[in-house]
């Protein structure tokens, strides 16, 4: 019985999606960056080292933001204008996430690290030598929570672009402990921290040694910049 209701649901599903993702996706991904828009306007963010992002786009060079995935929310606003594209999944909450993303003005490619991670990655670096800023949740899409993978450190390689590690805290916020990203929301009216680190580049010849290498000291750098953002005592 239990199996028959599921078909049914999957085949109402198949009927009902190419409207849902023609109507309601980007009625909720709107709704859901209202929202987190309002929200935001509310917070009192203070910006620590963002000379350094200046100092990168006075050089003439593209910049590849390096961020924890659960703290888009409080990020998401440092978007807005600066000519950025980043990666969304193929799934329909990468569908529901491109949405939100064209309100806070970025572009998406789609793609994940298990389905079209490869071509997106590609996609990616040819955006960023064509003169686009690049952003990239470096724990996603599937975690571990506030672990670093290597695409950042590839994409910077192909494309040359410098990493900047990004990162915001709040004094006060909720977290959804159950999602694997443990996703922060400020309380509305509360003060926080958005942090840029120190900028990091990757030579064209860096081998899978160096790569390693630089993957670990941008974590550690990304650990340290989010701890000062979380220091409220």
């Amino acid at each position: 019985m239990a199996h028959a209701r599921k078909n049914i649901f999957a085949k109402l599903w198949r009927f009902f999606k190419p409207a849902s993702r023609k109507f309601l996706f980007p009625a909720a991904g709107l709704t859901y960056a209202i929202i987190c828009r309002l929200l935001m306007r509310t917070v009192r963010m203070k910006k620590i080292g963002f000379e350094n992002e200046e100092r990168i786009l006075k050089s003439g060079k593209k910049i590849i933001y390096g961020f924890w995935d659960g703290r888009h929310i409080m990020l998401q606003p440092c978007g807005i204008n600066k000519n950025i594209v980043t990666i969304a999944s193929s799934s329909d909450a990468g569908e529901i996430l491109t949405h939100i993303h064209r309100f806070y003005t970025l572009t998406c490619i789609r793609g994940s690290s298990s389905r079209g991670g490869i071509s997106a990655l590609k996609g990616m670096a040819r955006k960023l030598r064509g003169g686009k800023n690049g952003a990239i949740a470096v724990d996603g899409p599937r975690g571990p929570n506030e672990r670093a993978k290597p695409g950042i450190i590839q994409m910077a390689k192909m494309s040359q672009a410098v990493i900047l590690p990004l990162t915001a805290g709040v004094k006060r916020k909720f977290y959804f402990k159950k999602y694997w990203n443990r996703v922060q929301i400020p309380f509305p009216g509360t003060a926080g921290r958005c942090i840029a680190g120190r900028p990091m580049e990757v030579p064209a010849d860096a081998d899978r040694q160096m790569i390693d290498k630089l993957l670990k000291s941008f974590e550690m750098e990304l650990k340290r910049i989010t701890e000062l953002a979380d220091d409220y005592r």
